[in-house]
């Protein structure tokens, strides 16, 4: 359904469009599929396999694609979308775009998407007399839709060439399937990309106060979708019910589509291959948003953590933006969210799995990074006996940035003085490499006036000024970067080199631990249905094998995989480590920070950095040994002994 109001204009427009269009030849004739294919859905149940080849949820071949606009007072923008797509998707495999005009004063119709520029570019438009916001336009529009897939952009989008290919082949294997394009930056003078932008960005991971956060990772899939950008097929928009008919606005539809498309049987994969420039609200007159704000987006994130957390919505009240609006319950109001029962009708209908299968399905997110602690703590410095309390609020902070200072360690209900380890480590792609505040996206970066500076936390562990951690033998709280400490000096932080003379004098531990909420729900889950987790795993490994990870895919083929390397005399006790983002290495003592390398054409490779080799400075020490551009020198050119690789230098290290 639609949202309330006067809606009478789009249901007109649905009996009766504002363009007649022709078919594509290969559709005429073609039966109307029936929205009561859910009435035959097959059940989804936790064997269903995902990623990779499925044959069994191949569908009828996909040949068309409906193109959605939700728009808002775009007008100019709106016809350079509609001119671009037009342009560039085939006239066979373009069954229309549908422009939903979600209010605008005067009609888009009126102003710059007349009959004639209908005709032209393959386009309908329909309206909404009011404002109801982009979630409910895009319903509109993807219920109106004929094509075998639907694809719903931005009204302030431009595609690249040939961005089409992707969204037939990947959906085509899989009908349950939801293709993500790379969303790169647009050029509004030009109405193209803007290549000095930089790459495309498509994954995000999901956070515990129902926010979404950029990362990126060496595989396909994709956690969390951004926003808007996506296309699915018509069947499977159809069976999953869309979008949420009670959200208004924008914000959240990107948290329950992703849940839904998940936890019900379906995946979301990345199209490398696909980019389409998006414009982006700069704060500046050109990129303004020019439509009313309705809606509710705390409202419409709330009823994706109740729709589809299940136990795990509990973690919502760690909040304050959100708890405290539950006051209502206590007087006998309703949910101040609204009725999620539609929400459960199509978890009920598709027998979807439960959330903490999500949260295993990216265990490289939520356990390797840190998202699913296995205990929080408070940092104390023995000497003045403060704790490092953050100094921003739960949730996410507004800017990405934050401070943390000593503060008293007294009070457990303070959850700002908790802090746990997070960011993958990616020598090990385990947990962790850093320091997390709880609660919050803010990690450990840097120093200065008197505070520790945090910024957003890199999960993938590719920020070498977020490796912060407390030494279990030395008491340190130090970088692993650039070999700093946190001093405690004059009531306040200050950054010392750990090794000067004297060293640090701080000496930090970690006190009233522990286990979260989140990891005792976690743990619950797998203790009461371990063949499921069980068998995901394989399924993980056989996704795998159909998308590898870089890291993987060569420890998997390289010929005698991967290895790590020693120091030729001492045995096994350290091995050698080189950071991300680093040139040098160091052999460590923490075997858990080994370096893996393969073996190519003579050379030795790092896994994760597989564009550069293994070579020794040119100094007197016999331990300085890093990564440089392959060059076949005598340094970077191995051989093969008992035991040990040397270079034709006849350095050695020690291998297993």
């Amino acid at each position: 359904g639609h949202p309330q109001g006067d809606h009478d204009e789009v249901e007109e427009a649905k009996r009766k469009p504002a363009l007649q269009l022709k078919p594509a030849a290969h559709a005429e004739g073609k039966k109307e599929q029936s929205t009561d294919v859910v009435a035959t859905l097959p059940p989804v149940d936790f064997s269903l396999p995902f990623g990779g080849s499925l044959p069994n949820l191949v569908g009828p071949e996909v040949r068309t694609i409906s193109l959605v606009f939700p728009c808002a007072e775009e007008r100019g923008n709106a016809l350079n979308t509609v001119e671009r797509f037009c342009d560039r998707t085939p006239e066979d495999v373009l069954a229309e775009i549908i422009v939903v005009d979600d209010g605008s004063s005067p009609p888009l119709t009126q102003t710059h998407l007349d009959e004639d520029v209908q005709r032209q570019y393959k386009t309908k438009v329909l309206r909404h007399t009011r404002t109801v916001g982009l979630i409910q336009a895009k319903k509109t529009g993807g219920d109106a839709a004929t094509g075998d897939i639907i694809v719903f952009f931005d009204c302030h989008v431009a595609p690249q060439p040939e961005w089409h290919r992707s969204f037939l082949k990947l959906i085509g294997q899989n009908y349950r399937r939801m293709v993500v394009p790379q969303i790169t930056d647009l050029d509004i003078e030009t109405w193209t990309q803007n290549d000095k932008a930089g790459g495309g960005r498509a994954k995000c991971y999901l956070t515990w106060d129902a926010d979404f956060k950029w990362f990126d990772s060496d595989d396909v899939y994709i956690a969390v979708i951004s926003g808007g950008l996506l296309g699915m097929s018509r069947r499977w928009w159809f069976e999953t019910g869309g979008y949420d008919e009670q959200m208004l606005g924008w914000g959240g539809e990107n948290l329950d589509q992703s849940l839904r498309v998940w936890l019900c049987g379906g995946e979301i994969v990345a199209a490398e291959d696909s980019a389409v420039a998006h414009m982006w609200r700069l704060g500046t007159f050109a990129t303004r948003a020019r439509y009313w704000t309705v809606g509710d987006t705390a409202a419409n994130r709330a009823r994706a953590v109740y729709g589809w957390y299940g136990e795990f919505a509990e973690k919502l009240s760690h909040f304050p933006n959100f708890n405290m609006r539950n006051w209502g319950r206590s007087f006998g109001f309703g949910p101040w969210y609204g009725n999620v029962s539609n929400i459960w009708a199509v978890r009920d209908r598709l027998k979807c799995r439960p959330f903490a299968w999500f949260l295993h399905r990216f265990k490289s997110l939520y356990e390797d990074a840190g998202l699913i602690p296995r205990q929080v703590f408070k940092l104390r410095e023995e000497g003045i006996g403060k704790c490092l309390r953050f100094d921003g609020s739960a949730g996410t902070s507004k800017d990405g940035l934050g401070t943390a200072s000593l503060a008293s360690c007294d009070g457990d209900e303070d959850h700002r003085l908790f802090w746990h380890v997070g960011n993958r480590n990616a020598r090990t792609g385990r947990c962790c490499s850093g320091l997390r505040g709880w609660n919050t996206d803010q990690c450990l970066q840097d120093l200065g006036g008197g505070l520790f500076k945090t910024f957003v936390c890199e999960t993938a562990g590719i920020s070498f000024l977020q490796e912060w951690a407390v030494s279990s033998s030395t008491g340190r709280l130090a970088s692993s970067y650039n070999d700093r400490c946190a001093e405690v000096e004059d009531g306040g932080l200050q950054e010392v080199a750990c090794q000067q003379a004297g060293g640090s004098r701080s000496r930090w531990s970690k006190v009233s631990a522990i286990v979260p909420l989140e990891r005792k729900l976690y743990e619950k889950a797998h203790q009461e249905h371990p063949e499921v987790f069980a068998n995901m795993d394989k399924q993980l490994f056989a996704a795998g094998e159909a998308f590898p990870s870089r890291s993987r895919a060569i420890c998997d083929t390289a010929l005698g995989g991967c290895i790590e390397l020693y120091p030729q005399a001492g045995g096994f006790e350290r091995c050698l480590s080189i950071p991300p983002s680093h040139q040098a290495g160091a052999f460590v003592q923490d075997l858990t920070e080994c370096t893996s390398f393969y073996v190519f054409g003579g050379a030795l490779k790092p896994a994760l950095a597989q564009e550069v080799c293994l070579g020794r400075f040119r100094n007197a020490s016999t331990e300085t040994w890093g990564i440089f551009i392959c060059d076949g020198g005598p340094s970077q050119k191995f051989h093969r002994y008992e035991g040990a690789f040397c270079n034709e230098a006849d350095e050695c290290l020690a291998f297993k």
